[in-house]
């Protein structure tokens, strides 16, 4: 064999061994996602193989419905946890509304109940890539406030990831609470409705349509007419031993974050609990992931402070899991 067919043939095995390694590591990055059974719309997004893995369970906001697990579970995969969306509520109005996306789900933000979150944990324990001794939350405005409070409530959470925040339990909001302001709340645990912290002028917040509430104001207000129920409402966050990280920011337009970051960080650090709180001054209630600039005309601050923050937080965010998740 010449020397010229010789570096042909050699090179030609390299680009094949190349090749088949480059699909071999696409196929290990494959995700694969797994619904899990008896937790309707439930998924377990995880890249390929039974090797245990962290759990990061996403928490949705106000919006309800599956967009947020779709969209941050194949991400968290892909960081190597297993990325588990838990649709929890799904807007049923009636005839003021269209029907509801996931019929199944909560159509009211009425005792949605925080113990759903240990039934999952029990249903992961089928799925051999899950380690459910690594257990972590990532929840964004109501889903932060339905990860804190089930972090008061469950020495097995080890890591939460807060995005805008609420330091107390919020009054919950459906076509029952229409004509009885102020006696529903948002949350529940083993059947029992959790004490809230009432609204001011959410129903004509509501009637005034999409983007016309101020529904800062909606929460600052219903804050001011009951100090006497700050008390029973503030989510003990101290009683949450695991790790915690909190991102805010202070032209928050739906509720005030920012003051709520504070007040969870001041009530865990005399215990000296792992904490810590990232706030920005001009950025407003969109913080969670790393886009681009994104309409902000709901969210407080502006698109590019927004997306500022969303840049720094983020990198943070990823620590933090990898930090204490991957010891």
């Amino acid at each position: 064999m010449s020397l010229s067919l010789m570096r042909r043939t050699v090179l030609s095995m390299v680009a094949v061994v190349a090749f088949i390694g480059a699909g071999a590591q696409a196929r290990q990055h494959e995700v694969v996602a797994t619904p899990l059974s008896g937790i309707p719309h439930a998924v377990a997004y995880a890249t390929q193989g039974d090797t245990p893995r962290p759990v990061v369970v996403i928490l949705h906001g106000a919006e309800g419905g599956t967009e947020a697990g779709d969209r941050f579970g194949p991400i968290l995969a892909r960081m190597g946890y297993v990325g588990v969306a838990m649709p929890y509520y799904s807007p049923n109005w009636g005839d003021f509304g269209p029907p509801p996306a996931q019929p199944e789900l909560a159509g009211s933000f009425i005792d949605i109940r925080i113990d759903q979150l240990a039934a999952l944990r029990e249903a992961l324990r089928a799925l051999p890539a899950a380690d459910v001794d690594r257990f972590g939350l990532l929840g964004a405005s109501k889903g932060a406030e339905f990860a804190l409070i089930a972090g008061s409530r469950y020495d097995w959470i080890d890591a939460i990831v807060a995005y805008a925040p609420t330091d107390v339990v919020w009054e919950g909001w459906g076509l029952e609470t229409i004509e009885a302001e102020g006696t529903r709340s948002s949350f529940s645990f083993e059947g029992r409705p959790l004490a809230c912290m009432p609204y001011r002028g959410f129903v004509e917040g509501l009637l005034a349509g999409p983007g016309n509430a101020d529904l800062r104001a909606i929460h600052a207000n219903g804050r001011a007419d009951h100090p006497e129920r700050e008390a029973e409402a503030r989510i003990p966050v101290e009683r949450y031993a695991g790790s915690l990280i909190l991102i805010a920011g202070e032209r928050d337009a739906q509720w005030d974050s920012a003051s709520a970051t504070r007040a969870i960080a001041a009530s865990r650090a005399p215990a000296g609990l792992d904490t810590t709180a990232l706030i920005y001054p001009d950025a407003g209630h969109d913080l969670v992931g790393d886009g681009s600039p994104r309409d902000a005309s709901r969210s407080g601050g502006t698109p590019e402070a927004n997306a500022a923050a969303r840049a720094e937080a983020w990198p943070q965010v990823v620590a933090f899991l990898e930090r204490t998740l991957k010891p």
